[in-house]
């Protein structure tokens, strides 16, 4: 009995409540042997190309979560959080990471692909969420958008170690607040670059990520035109 109380307590501490998804506890306690595990697969049979190798990060925000709450209630909220998870496990594969980072906010962890489908993916989340309502409790259809930032590991493939998986969600983060700045309804994606500096870029980023950008440190994609993305990085 005491075993079963304690496996229990163990699962309840890995998962969010509310969503049912694995919490950040889960994703610090697992994250680094799935890394480990993917850098020795691509040292021992390195491919140049089409290397299923990287791990994808994708934060993943709620847009205009608080005028829902506001609007229609936190029980409205919490219907459309639970939805939602849902939703993202159905756009990943079974043996990926969905998480509840916090608040509106998740995020997926795609094991084992190829960063070159990083935006495919990305927009694969955009619209599970987007192209179809969210039902409330009594049945009324609500509209609901995201906005997606991501970005891969090892962010610089010739210095796996030079960022870790924090830093390449910091760098995720700013094509999240790039997303949300663009319109919202979108993704960003953060890519390095063949001149990227790895010394302390993910701070460097964060606070300017236009500088990042005309520095050659970054490059960005994104599901909106060139002009709108160039705006929502300008400073200010």
């Amino acid at each position: 009995a005491l075993e079963d109380k304690s496996r229990v307590l163990e699962r309840a501490s890995i998962i969010d409540p509310l969503t049912g998804l694995h919490n950040r506890r889960f994703l610090a306690e697992q994250i680094e042997a799935t890394l480990v595990a993917s850098l020795r697969r691509a040292q021992t049979a390195p491919r140049p190309q089409g290397r299923d190798t990287d791990t994808l990060f994708f934060l993943i925000d709620v847009d205009r979560f608080k005028r829902i709450n506001d609007d229609l209630g936190h029980a409205a909220g919490d219907t459309v959080l639970v939805q939602l998870g849902l939703r993202l496990q159905a756009a990943m594969r079974e043996s990926d990471y969905v998480v509840r980072w916090g608040g509106e906010e998740f995020l997926a962890v795609a094991r084992d692909t190829d960063r070159a489908r990083g935006d495919e993916l990305a927009e694969r989340i955009r619209a599970a969420v987007a192209d179809q309502p969210f039902r409330l409790d009594d049945g009324q259809p609500l509209a609901v958008t995201c906005s997606i930032g991501h970005a891969a590991w090892p962010f610089v493939t010739t210095e796996p170690l030079a960022i870790d998986w924090q830093g390449v969600i910091n760098l995720a983060d700013v094509g999240l607040r790039t997303a949300k700045r663009a319109g919202r309804d979108c993704w960003v994606g953060v890519h390095a670059t063949e001149s990227t500096n790895p010394v302390d870029l993910p701070a460097r980023t964060t606070a300017a990520p236009h500088l990042a950008v005309l520095r050659g440190d970054i490059t960005v994609s994104s599901s909106r035109p060139e002009d709108l993305l160039a705006e929502a990085l300008a400073p200010g």
